[in-house]
């Protein structure tokens, strides 16, 4: 018998009387409950489904069992980038059994009330969370976004549990839905820095998700004002060298007004003072490649956003791509439209390179990395860390300028950035 306190639509769910699926998914939330250590469930107002992802006949006969079953979703719920482009995958020459499967998948979660978002950046569409809900994510990325920069409340949650969750609307009160476990653990100090470009945020998010592991970094003495591409950047890359599910900056994030308030007035368990030459390292840890031609630019780890797209339009404008490189955009379906009603994606498109909607790097193999790719340029520090392991191709980081820059001459046009050089010189 579980020690879980349960309400009375709790127990419904239990004994089967809203189905047989809500009742499979409220028995697999109560024992991740008891694992937890938790002493209640609480209502969610939203999920977001990372287990929409095809991994293996598992994964959807999963997700078919629960819809066959008439399962269907109690909150407002989104999917995940999924492991094909839906619009596209035939162009790209992906197996048709595997885009069939994969579009099984995603179709399954549809029918239990999933919106077709596939996107790894939810926070990125109209209807994101607002500060102090909680809610049901999980992919990495948006889980750290949303804690950080929105002020919601959500785990990590693994695929399954998420649409456990979205089908009960009922999660453990737990992790990052307690007030105490949302507090800094490490104090992280900033040398002073100066004139920082995009590529900063990837790099610092790296450094400072390697060296807390799990912990919530308060970070302290930065002097510029980041914009949500920064954070996203930050925080996605965070999340991959180690698995950060919230941060604070002071001054920026909302429940850091003061380092005090961030560390909840108590002293920090560890107290971090960041190095130029850290950051130096962490860069070239990034910039795995040695080679003088570039195959591919990747940009959109995580999903590109609007503002992305306005930013690489502007330096494409009146631009042309070398014809032995290719340059993806991932980006999501919404995104995508609404770059289209802007003209921004006829502009990135006549400079030669070419968008991809539903799934993102994580998911992109060959062939639609062409097969003669050896050598990828990407201003994600999320993919730099996974490509050579996914696509075994050799990486080079920087910027977004740095990336057209390069995508035009055909050869890598990577220097130390100029925020490290000019630190450096002080």
């Amino acid at each position: 018998m579980s020690n879980i306190k349960l309400s009375e639509w709790d127990k419904r769910l239990l004994e089967g009387k809203e189905g047989k699926a809500k009742q499979i998914a409220m028995q697999i939330i109560v024992r991740m409950a008891e694992v937890q250590k938790a002493k209640q469930l609480i209502d969610i107002s939203q999920a977001h489904i990372d287990g929409c992802i095809y991994t293996g006949e598992a994964s959807l006969k999963f997700a078919e069992t629960l819809a066959n079953l008439k399962g269907e979703v109690s909150v407002p719920t989104t999917l995940n980038s999924i492991s094909v482009d839906q619009q596209r995958w035939e162009k790209q020459g992906v197996d048709p059994t595997f885009a069939e499967l994969a579009n099984q998948l995603a179709q399954a979660y549809v029918e239990m009330g999933a919106k077709p978002s596939f996107t790894c950046s939810p926070y990125q569409l109209p209807d994101k969370p607002k500060f102090g809900e909680h809610i049901a994510w999980a992919e990495s990325n948006a889980v750290v976004f949303a804690n950080s920069v929105i002020g919601a409340r959500t785990n990590r949650y693994p695929d399954f549990m998420d649409i456990c969750a979205a089908l009960t609307g009922r999660a453990p009160l737990s992790g990052y839905h307690l007030d105490e476990e949302r507090l800094g653990d490490v104090l992280v100090d900033l040398p002073k820095l100066d004139h920082v470009d995009d590529s900063f945020f990837p790099v610092l998010g790296y450094l400072v998700g390697g060296k807390v592991e799990s912990q919530v970094p308060v970070v302290h003495g930065l002097n510029y004002k980041p914009t949500h591409d920064d954070l996203k950047a930050f925080g996605a890359a965070g999340a991959t060298s180690g698995a950060v599910g919230m941060f604070h900056i002071v001054e920026v994030t909302p429940e850091a007004p003061t380092v005090e308030e961030a560390l909840g007035h108590k002293p920090p368990k560890e107290h971090w003072k960041v190095t130029m030459e850290e950051l130096q390292n962490t860069w070239r840890e990034l910039n795995t490649a040695n080679d003088q031609k570039i195959d591919l630019i990747a940009f959109g780890n995580p999903h590109f956003s609007i503002s992305e797209c306005w930013k690489l339009a502007d330096i494409c404008r009146g631009k042309r791509k070398h014809p032995d490189v290719n340059v993806l955009i991932t980006t999501s379906r919404y995104v995508y439209e609404e770059a289209r009603k802007q003209g921004l994606t006829d502009e990135v498109e006549r400079f030669g390179a070419t968008f991809i909607t539903d799934t993102c790097w994580c998911m992109i193999e060959r062939p639609v990395i062409p097969e003669h790719t050896q050598t990828i340029m990407t201003n994600s520090a999320k993919y730099a860390h996974y490509a050579p392991g996914l696509v075994d191709c050799n990486v080079y980081f920087g910027s977004i300028e740095d990336c057209v820059r390069t995508a035009i001459s055909g050869k890598p046009q990577v220097s130390e950035p100029k925020w490290l050089q000019r630190n450096n010189d002080t």
